[in-house]
């Protein structure tokens, strides 16, 4: 347990039976020690004995001295080192100080060397025991003028002066009735002077009892020190992770020293005789500042929960400043003013007590484990200190003839070894207890391994968490996501009868919306639970404990209810972790049985995928000797996929196909895929066939190689060509229809689209060979997505040009407008495209189109290994000198005459010219689209109409006149200054009578 004490240990508090229970029985411990201990702590001084007055004390009326008493009272002392040397007599108390007592010659201060004088009166003849006490100092003790003791050096200066810090028992012999005592004492190098405690005179036989005793008190504390630093260091060293243990342990350690030095004798002095006097009083108070701070950390550790953060932790620091102060002061030598500090602090001390105290109390009232037991050990120290200080100092008769300061702290000794042995107990039960958790929570995982029923294991894991939170039943509700609701698909006692409800309904909704736990002990008494729920079942539920089912990525599954808890009143906090525990797990089974049937359905979706391809698929391990086929490789290669089945791949490709094999070894070997085009592959059947293979490496663990086979037969070869050439809409068409006879030559009408990029050339000739391919796959991107936008057919790329073909094979009415729409789309297209080579600095791309239509053959030509699909005709060659015409009359789309009787007035058309071109007899007249050209708003269109109809009636002024007014209206209409130059060079020479009006192609470049 890291921390929370005996919550630690159990991982709750305890049922109030059982915390009942565990108080008497350690009430019953407790009143056993004490019995057998008590007799040790009866006061064998006789309290009632008479005082001393002005150094003189009488027992002539008392008696003998049966029982030993305290010589406290006035004594009689001379300042032996007093300024001038001439010693002063004053009176003192003892126990006191003499720091600070007026003499004659001034006060005395802390370091001095005093003589104290008593005269003992009414004594019986016999042999006494003189007790003095441990005093810091050096000391002689005389008795009638004799010397009879010393401890440490006595001298009159702090060079001359040796401290022992020892008890010293005299025995003298008395033979009259008095008795003259003298106690030199000197004290230079601590704060300490005077008598702390008075000396104890008695006979020596009731003296030797009352030794006896003192002795026995002394070890009695040590001893249970002892133990308990023994015992809570063996928990620590056996349980690493038990700080409470560790910090008694080290507190317990802390105290020795301590403990040692106020015993009957100095032990400490005892055990280390060599040891100097400083080094003894800076070992005791480190280590009792280091007590108190170990002190402190336990009462935190043990009720974490009722001790505020803040205020412990400027307490430790506090202490921790005040050790290393000390600290200093010791490795310094300073002994003196480390014994001032020591003491100054004392208001520290007690602060720190009383936010100890403090927290017990908070603990005791919120009723935690071991609270109570600490507080009675606790408050019976407290009682005991203040009764001592009240009937030693403050004259209050004493109640009670017991010696209640040792009795008090060896009760919070004893408490401690009772709460430690406890929590041993404890955690060894929750041990216990934990492993029989493990070992269910162990069948549960082994059974989410084994168990392939989904619904067979969430019974069982909810029969298990009934048993560990030892709930009456339980229950599992699992969130159905289309209609919104939970569901009991477990639910002990309600198996025929299952739940649905809302999903943010109830205290089983809220704790799913929210996901939270939440435990109840009364379950009526929250608004959130849902009583219709037991009104409807018949069940009653007390306490009710309610986890989320969420998986490890944060998805809510569900919760998981337990109900009526049969060993408390309500589910504690080790309820609580199981609970999660097999929310936990219920959830992990949930996901992979969710996660098994999503890869079941993407394996069967994969298996789809490979059955539905007509590439085939063959799959390799990494030695070639095993394969996998997906049906369309099995009817490519003419082989059944179970003929593989466990024969040797590789012994069958050295035989058919050891070309294919070395490749497919090359690639294993280098990891580097491999595309194999138009390859000779031997089937099994024996039969050669062509196809393309790609051989790649398998990515992943296993490895391997993936060969996709694709059939390049002359009918698949013949749809390849297509679909690189024609629309996917066009491809249709085709395959609908007798795809033989439509591919492989046939008459049609078409449209012939040409377009060409305007002094492509010259433009090549300022680029880089790269520059040049990157500019024109950037226009070709664009024509070609023109073309297949009106269902067009790219024909071919002829350099900077492009063909393309309209109702080839299968012609259609808007075939036509399908390819002007072409025509128009490119324009458009190239003018976007030089709007973002200007923003890079880039020259602007000028295109040229031609369209004629007319009969074409249509077809597929080439080799068995390259075929392609094209169309050959009259009107392919005039397509292809309209779009040369479009550099001459300087337009962006020129037509041919039946081109644009197909338009039938759908788009504004300009008629430029009547021509023959080259390698034709007949005539052609021919058209500008207007559409999306700026020559549409050109104002010399009407002039320019009037000027041709004039030309065609031979009227040359005129028709001169009327393109000059074309030309002035607009001077870079490049057909008005053509048709200018014709007119006046036909009025300067006019033609024969017969001339038919119609321009040839070479007189049109010449004008």
């Amino acid at each position: 347990m890291a921390s929370g004490g005996l919550q630690g240990a159990v991982k709750g508090r305890s049922a109030p039976g059982q915390r009942g229970r565990k108080l008497g029985l350690a009430m019953v411990v407790l009143a056993v020690l004490s019995l057998i201990c008590g007799p040790f702590f009866v006061d064998a001084l006789d309290r009632s004995a008479p005082e001393v007055r002005d150094g003189a004390v009488s027992y002539a009326a008392y008696g003998p001295l049966t029982a030993p008493v305290a010589l406290k009272g006035e004594w009689r002392a001379t300042w032996l080192s007093a300024p001038g040397g001439t010693p002063v007599d004053f009176r003192i108390a003892s126990p006191g100080e003499w720091k600070g007592v007026e003499t004659p010659a001034g006060p005395v201060p802390m370091g001095a060397a005093v003589s104290y004088r008593l005269h003992v009166g009414g004594l019986e003849p016999g042999r006494y025991t003189l007790f003095v006490p441990k005093i810091y100092a050096g000391q002689r003790v005389y008795a009638d003028g004799r010397l009879l003791s010393r401890s440490g050096t006595f001298g009159l200066t702090p060079e001359t002066t040796r401290y022992l810090g020892r008890v010293q028992e005299v025995v003298i012999d008395v033979a009259g009735r008095d008795l003259d005592l003298r106690l030199d004492m000197a004290a230079f190098h601590h704060r300490e002077n005077g008598m702390p405690e008075p000396p104890v005179f008695g006979l020596s036989e009731p003296m030797s009892y009352w030794i006896l005793l003192d002795w026995i008190r002394s070890l009695l504390l040590i001893g249970s020190l002892l133990l308990l630093a023994c015992l809570a260091s063996v928990i620590f060293v056996f349980r690493p992770d038990d700080r409470v243990a560790m910090y008694l342990a080290l507190g317990s350690m802390s105290l020795l020293p301590l403990a040692a030095t106020l015993s009957h004798d100095n032990l400490l002095a005892i055990a280390m005789p060599g040891v100097p006097f400083g080094a003894m009083i800076s070992l005791q108070i480190l280590a009792t500042t280091a007590a108190l701070s170990a002190a402190l950390a336990y009462a935190n550790e043990l009720f974490p929960r009722e001790s505020p953060r803040w205020p412990y932790r400027i307490l430790q620091g506090l202490n921790g400043a005040r050790f290393l102060v000390f600290a200093g002061l010791a490795v310094t030598g300073h002994v003196i003013l480390l014994s001032e500090a020591s003491a100054a602090v004392y208001l520290f001390r007690i602060v720190t007590l009383v936010y100890i105290l403090g927290v017990v109390i908070w603990a005791t009232v919120r009723r935690r484990d071991g609270a109570v037991l600490f507080l009675i050990g606790l408050g019976a120290m407290l009682a005991s200190i203040i009764y001592s200080d009240l009937t030693i100092n403050a004259g209050v008769p004493r109640l009670l003839s017991l010696n209640l300061l040792p009795a008090g702290m060896l009760m919070l000794l004893f408490t401690q070894l009772v709460l430690l042995a406890e929590r041993w107990s404890l955690a060894i039960g929750s041990e216990a207890r934990t492993n029989d958790d493990l070992r269910r929570l162990l069948d549960v995982n082994i059974a989410i391994t084994s168990e392939m029923r989904l619904e067979a294991l969430l019974a069982k894991m909810v029969q298990v968490a009934s048993t560990v939170t030892q709930a009456d039943r339980s229950s599992l509700f699992l969130f159905d996501e289309k209609a919104g609701e939970l569901w009991s698909v477990v639910a002990e006692g309600l198996e025929e009868r299952p739940i649905r409800f809302p999903c943010d309904q109830g205290l089983a909704g809220w704790v799913f919306t929210h996901g939270e736990l939440v435990n109840l002990s009364d379950a009526y008494a929250d608004p959130r639970f849902n009583k219709a729920i037991d009104e409807d079942t018949g069940y009653h539920t007390t306490s009710l404990l309610t986890v989320p089912v969420i998986t490890r990525d944060g998805r809510r599954l569900g919760v998981m209810q337990a109900m009526n808890s049969q060993e408390h009143p309500g589910f504690d906090a080790a309820d609580e972790a199981r609970m999660a525990a097999f929310a936990a797990q219920a959830a992990v089974a949930i996901d992979n049985a969710r996660l098994f049937a999503d890869v079941a359905a993407e394996r069967n979706y994969n298996e789809s995928i490979l059955r539905s391809m007509s590439t085939g698929v063959v799959t390799l391990d990494r030695d070639v000797r095993s394969a996998k086929l997906n049906p369309a490789a099995a009817d490519i290669l003419e082989i059944g996929p179970d003929r593989l089945e466990g024969a040797d791949v590789r012994a069958w490709l050295q035989a058919s196909n050891p070309r294919i094999l070395a490749e497919i070894d090359a690639v294993a070997a280098s990891g580097r895929p491999r595309s194999l085009l138009d390859a000779d592959v031997r089937t099994a059947s024996g039969e050669t066939i062509s196809a393309n293979l790609s051989i790649v490496p398998l990515v992943g663990e296993l490895g391997g190689l993936v060969i996709l086979v694709e059939d390049i037969s002359e009918e698949k070869r013949m749809e390849s060509a297509m679909r690189r050439f024609m629309s996917q809409k066009v491809v249709d068409q085709i395959l609908e229809h007798d795809g033989d006879d439509l591919l492989f030559g046939v008459s049609c009408r078409a449209s012939v689209l040409f377009a060409d990029i305007r002094n492509f050339t010259a433009l090549a000739e300022r680029l880089q060979p790269r520059e040049t391919v990157d500019m024109l796959n950037e226009v070709f991107a664009d024509l070609v997505e023109a073309v297949s936008a009106s269902d067009g057919v790219l024909d071919k790329f002829l350099g900077d040009a492009v063909m393309a073909v309209y109702g080839a094979p299968l012609p259609a009415p808007r075939d036509p407008q399908n390819a002007v729409e072409s025509a128009v789309n490119m324009m458009a297209m190239v003018a976007a495209l030089n709007e973002r080579r200007r923003d890079r600095g880039r020259e602007e791309l000028r295109l040229g189109v031609g369209i004629a239509t007319g009969d074409v053959v249509a077809g597929t030509i080439g080799s068995l290994k390259r075929m392609d699909y094209t169309v050959i005709g009259d009107s392919v060659n005039l397509a292809a000198r309209l779009q040369q015409l479009t550099k001459v009359y300087q337009v962006g789309v020129i037509i041919c005459e039946h081109t644009a009787a197909a338009l039938d007035g759908t788009m504004p058309l300009r008629e430029l010219d009547t021509l023959r071109v080259r390698g034709r007899r007949r005539s052609e007249k021919v058209f500008q689209v207007l559409t999306g050209d700026p020559a549409a708003r050109s104002p010399a269109l009407a002039d320019y109409g009037r000027g041709r109809e004039l030309l065609a009636g031979r009227r040359w002024k005129e028709a001169v006149a009327a393109f000059e007014a074309a030309v002035a209206a607009d001077p870079d209409d490049r057909p008005s200054i053509l048709l200018l130059e014709r007119a006046r060079a036909l009025a300067r020479r006019p033609p024969p009578s017969d001339w038919d009006g119609v321009w040839g192609l070479a007189d049109a470049d010449a004008a």
